[in-house]
């Protein structure tokens, strides 16, 4: 018999990031942060009047396009 809950893993859960944390995960400012937003490599989700937040996923994915990109991968 199998059960029909499943278990969230961490690549099911979607969680937000500061702008501040991300941009320390990525190395960037967060100026810079929010140039690739303004690009469209990122979304910026407003949590509050005065907060703003990325994806965690996303970031994940800013990060490993970077290195393919410097590896010589496509990005």
């Amino acid at each position: 018999m199998t059960d029909s809950k499943t278990v969230p893993t961490a690549a099911t859960v979607v969680a937000l990031e500061k702008i501040p944390h991300a941009a320390r995960r990525m190395s960037i400012s967060t100026c810079q942060l929010y140039r690739e937003a303004k690009a469209g490599r990122l979304k910026i989700i407003k949590v509050g009047v005065r907060a703003s937040a990325v994806n965690s996923i996303d970031v994940d994915r800013w990060i490993a396009d970077r290195i393919a990109a410097a590896k010589g991968g496509a990005a």
